[in-house]
């Protein structure tokens, strides 16, 4: 029997949309049949039609939009799907609106916690009674959820995110060079958007404590990380000439890889993008025990997890990895598994597939 799903998602030409791309390619040879419901404009139009993939062009840019409502349940109606799979609030909230009345299962992703229960603006979205399952990309987010879903906590199911270890395996790293420091230097990286939940302040802060005599250098990438509080920060840092503050930079990757050490220091966190780049890229990670992040990295085994808002606890764990590349290269090989066996495509593919025949079951 074929079984066929409406998949929607905002995908474009980024490294955010990677994992969607991926799965919806895996669903297709695992003998799935995905319809893609994307951009207009998205270059994955004419990729994903060039592949045999079935392309609806028509992703709506509103929240809530009658039009995309209508289209999305004439699409229902047409080719009869047995599921519809929802990759943002855009998509979750005209897709299960769509669906009302009608013999589909409504799945929504979620890949962070911050949905409650008491805001209603929820019930709009991850809560409206019309979605029946919730794929929650780790076991923090899905533990969440389940508190806020009440009296249907099963609804929500956990499916690693995954990632391709081999479409990394071109990325050639920035030179000392080209970055301006000596070759004997270490780099300590670092990719986050400036938001205060990204505990930037604290990497920034364990500058204070690092032995002043190492060659240590810091990498900062993302939006508006030069913010009047970084600054402050590290005016009164010993490594202030050692900070360097990149901005936005669509060269991520390359500058991960010549990094020797990345630290996470998150606040709050589920399954965080930029440590399992790190990871698949075989950088060792220091991450903060915030959400997902103890799921990605076990700590002394795979990299080191420090309490969340601890600078003095990430400088230990600089300081231990800056004297010990035996260390440094244990972990990175152990992080390197974990993303094979584990945090993969192939896993993410396959546990997709195994939920989608155990819920058509139920029809």
């Amino acid at each position: 029997m074929e079984l066929k799903v409406l998949i929607i998602s905002n995908i474009k030409d980024s490294a955010y949309s990677k994992p969607d791309i991926e799965l919806i390619y895996g669903l297709k040879n695992q003998g799935i049949t995905p319809d893609v419901l994307i951009p207009a404009d998205s270059p994955y139009v004419d990729i994903f039609r060039h592949s045999g993939i079935r392309v609806i062009p028509g992703f709506s840019r509103n929240k809530f939009s009658l039009r995309s409502i209508l289209q999305i349940r004439n699409e229902i109606k047409k080719e009869k799907y047995k599921i519809v799979h929802l990759f943002n609030t855009r998509a979750i909230i005209n897709g299960s609106f769509a669906a009302i009345g009608l013999p589909v299962k409504v799945i929504a992703y979620r890949g962070a916690a911050g949905i409650y229960w008491y805001d209603p603006t929820s019930w709009w979205a991850h809560l409206n009674p019309r979605i029946d399952w919730i794929i929650c990309n780790s076991e923090y987010v899905r533990q969440h959820m389940q508190k806020q879903l009440l009296f249907r906590p099963k609804k929500a199911v956990m499916i690693y995110k995954g990632m391709n270890v081999s479409s990394f395996s071109s990325v050639k790293p920035f030179s000392r060079k080209d970055l301006g420091i000596a070759d004997h230097s270490l780099i300590v990286g670092c990719v986050a958007n400036m938001r205060k939940i990204k505990g930037l302040q604290y990497l920034l802060e364990s500058s204070y404590y690092l032995d002043p005599e190492l060659p240590v250098h810091f990498l900062l990438i993302g939006s508006g990380i030069d913010s009047a509080a970084n600054l402050e920060i590290i005016k009164s840092s010993p490594f202030k000439q050692n900070i360097h503050l990149l901005g936005f930079r669509k060269d991520v990757y390359e500058l991960i890889a010549a990094c020797d050490i990345y630290v996470q220091p998150s606040l709050s966190e589920s399954l965080c993008r930029s440590v399992m780049e790190a990871m698949c890229l075989g950088v060792p990670c220091v991450v903060s025990d915030a959400g997902g992040l103890v799921e990605l990295i076990e700590d002394n085994k795979s990299g080191l997890v420090v309490k969340k808002g601890n600078a003095r606890g990430i400088t230990t764990a600089v300081e231990s990895l800056v004297h010990n590349a035996d260390l440094r290269k244990r972990f990175a090989d152990e992080a390197l598994k974990r993303m094979q066996n584990i945090f993969s495509v192939q896993n993410m593919v396959l546990n997709t597939v195994q939920f989608y025949k155990s819920i058509v079951t139920k029809l």
